[in-house]
């Protein structure tokens, strides 16, 4: 799951859709890598759903999935997910039948290659124990706890939708202030002993590598420095840490920061060519 290359950072935008053959998790659906391991087919993606879509059930894969709805309608069973809601299904989680009436995009991630199975699970009932089916994310409060010191600049903070207890891994969506930059353009960088993953869903951020827009989305491996950041208008992100309990841990030097910053990004070869013609969204006025 964890072996995946290097991204930070690639626009969604940038990337086409594929069509999801027969025998795989949504066929007749399309779909987006936005970062897949080799060997295990661990996968995050982007899939939308055209409007009418349906699959009569039971049946399940042999992945965890999460997802979060970004537009459109989805539904799993009786539960109709829309806009800004959020589900985890471990492996083996049976699903009667799943339908998206008007079409839907969907952020969806998944521990192994998502294979789907006829039939009910002979693991449903602990799947079940162990799931998060449902979260109205657009309707929960905000936490504005600080819990690092060194990020107050930012005003960050965060709803969150899943910790694993055992491992420590989290899922949670970041909320940054508007109008926020390290204290006289310079700050020091961070990094975390686990995976770090990101896709922004509203706003954008501002680094070293230039712009985050909607839509743009990063997979850094442990040990990697990153920042410092800023933003002029906010940004919304859902965030993972993968691998084990996230901490920060901060360089002793600073670094510069420029809301200017050029779009530098680190990618693998098969999209090294985006790096030649950056995404650029439309003007605003």
């Amino acid at each position: 799951m964890f072996d995946r290359p290097y991204i930070e950072f690639l626009q969604a935008q940038m990337l086409p859709w594929q069509r999801i053959g027969p025998g795989r998790a949504r066929p007749d659906a399309e779909y987006k890598y936005l970062s897949r391991d080799p060997d295990t087919g661990a996968c995050s993606t982007l899939i939308r759903y055209p409007a009418g879509w349906y699959r009569e059930g039971p049946e399940y894969l042999d992945a965890d999935e999460e997802f979060y709805v970004l537009d459109g309608e989805i539904g799993f069973g009786d539960q109709l997910f829309g806009p800004d809601s959020y589900a985890y299904f471990p492996a083996g989680f049976s699903h009667d039948r799943l339908y998206s009436p008007k079409g839907a995009v969907v952020l969806s991630l998944f521990s192994a290659e998502p294979v789907a199975y006829g039939g009910r699970s002979a693991d449903d009932e602990r799947a079940r124990s162990r799931a998060t089916p449902y979260l109205d994310v657009l309707r929960m409060p905000w936490d504005m706890t600080l819990n690092d010191e060194k990020l107050r600049h930012l005003g960050i903070s965060r709803k969150d939708l899943r910790k694993d207890e055992t491992t420590g891994e989290r899922t949670f969506l970041s909320m940054i202030l508007p109008h926020s930059e390290p204290p006289g353009a310079r700050g020091p960088r961070e990094s975390h002993p686990v995976v770090e993953e990101a896709y922004v869903i509203a706003g954008s951020l501002v680094g070293p590598q230039g712009e985050m827009f909607p839509g743009s989305y990063f997979w850094r491996p442990p040990g990697i420095a990153h920042g410092p950041f800023g933003t002029r208008w906010g940004c919304v992100a859902l965030i993972r840490f993968l691998g084990g309990e996230h901490v920060n841990e901060w360089s002793p030097d600073e670094a510069p920061f420029s809301f200017d910053a050029p779009y530098d990004p680190v990618l693998p070869e098969e999209h090294e060519h985006l790096k030649k013609s950056p995404w650029i969204p439309a003007p605003r006025y």
